[in-house]
């Protein structure tokens, strides 16, 4: 473990140093995720310093938004979801350019409701990526990050300090079984919040947003958004839980020098298990509207794909839109940089008891 301990009371100083209301309201959540990262995570000197780094920032992100009179959501909103490594980032990457759709960029969800000049905030977010990249240069070929392209709005929902992504991010077993037990309504009306200083409200056109973790949170999605639709992707676990413990075990080694593979195996077959619930079934979204799509399909034909999308969400799939969607999908095509490779048995896993633990979902969906 890293001799530099984090500390949430001066990560609040340093938070409250920029000034504004001390509207902080998530500080409990911020304790507990700080005590598993200190206690757990294992994290180097300079990973502790992006997670310092990283927590000030979703702390001011909270002051800034105190300081905004509220705003209501957007009108229309789709919400993208699936397991990871479903196709959700190219659903979204299509989607966004589509005309009439707004997808948030990834400077945008970095810092939402901030007051810089737009190019600052793009050349912040660019420097973020190279810093990415710098720290886990396989990252690239497994989710290319770009400071003016949309992204995951699981950055959001972190602003409260209550979401899974801190457990791919770090080893937190601690924090993942303290946050089981919340209520996740006031990390929702956070992210709502938030888009809403984002995209401004009603004065918007149709939103599309995409983040897996939305599978464990149906009901908090739906009470956060009653006018959204889910779009909610399919692909054989065999597939997905090998390339998201991958994808874990790149992130996690860019801040700590103690990764376990079968640790990360063993974790991703559980949480995978506990997202089917949100993966089946009409109501696993309290009621909001579902159109179900699978990861071969709309590799195989993403045009066709994208008109049920279209027809599903209310928006027109015109020649123009057609034109926009085929120039992007033309430009996603094999544009990652490397080719990203997994095995299950790199993380203690085999084909047969993954396929054995997921049979009632893969043939519901013929996967």
């Amino acid at each position: 473990m890293t001799d530099t301990v984090l500390d949430a009371d001066e990560l609040t100083r340093a938070a409250l140093d920029t000034g504004g209301p001390a509207d902080l309201r998530f500080q409990p959540a911020l304790r507990r995720l700080v005590q598993a990262i200190n206690d757990e995570a294992r994290l180097t000197a300079d990973g502790a310093r992006v997670a310092r780094a990283s927590l000030v920032n979703s702390l001011r992100t909270q002051l800034r938004l105190a300081a905004r009179p509220p705003a209501g959501p957007p009108p229309a909103v789709t919400v993208v979801t699936g397991l990871h490594r479903t196709g959700t980032t190219l659903l979204q990457s299509l989607l966004a350019a589509h005309p009439g759709v707004r997808a948030p960029q990834l400077w945008e969800l970095l810092a939402p409701a901030a007051a810089q000049p737009v190019d600052e905030l793009v050349a912040a977010a660019t420097r973020y990526v190279d810093e990415y990249y710098r720290a886990a240069p396989a990252f690239a070929a497994i989710h290319p990050l770009h400071a003016r392209k949309p992204e995951e709005c699981h950055r959001l929902i972190a602003n409260s300090f209550h979401s899974e992504i801190f457990g791919l991010r770090y080893h937190v077993p601690g924090y993942l079984d303290w946050l089981a037990r919340q209520d996740h309504g006031p990390a929702y009306a956070l992210h709502r919040a938030q888009l809403a200083a984002i995209v401004g409200g009603g004065r918007t056109g149709h939103v599309v947003l995409k983040c897996p973790f939305h599978l464990w949170h149906g009901a908090d999605l739906a009470a956060a958004y009653p006018q959204a639709r889910v779009v909610r992707l399919h692909r054989d676990p065999v597939a997905t839980v090998a390339s998201v413990c991958s994808l874990t075990r790149t992130v996690r080694a860019a801040r700590s020098g103690h990764v376990d593979p079968y640790e990360i195996g063993a974790f991703w077959l559980d949480r995978t298990a506990a997202a089917v619930p949100g993966l089946r079934g009409a109501d696993a979204f309290a009621g909001l509207p579902v159109l179900d799509l699978r990861y071969r399909d709309l590799v195989a034909d993403p045009m066709a794909a994208l008109a049920r999308v279209c027809a599903f969400a209310g928006l027109p799939f015109d020649a123009t839109a057609r034109r926009a969607v085929r120039d992007a999908a033309r430009a996603s095509s094999g544009s990652a940089p490397g080719r990203h490779q997994y095995r299950l048995t790199d993380y203690g896993l085999d084909e047969d008891r993954v396929r054995r633990r997921f049979a009632d979902y893969r043939a519901a969906y013929r996967l």
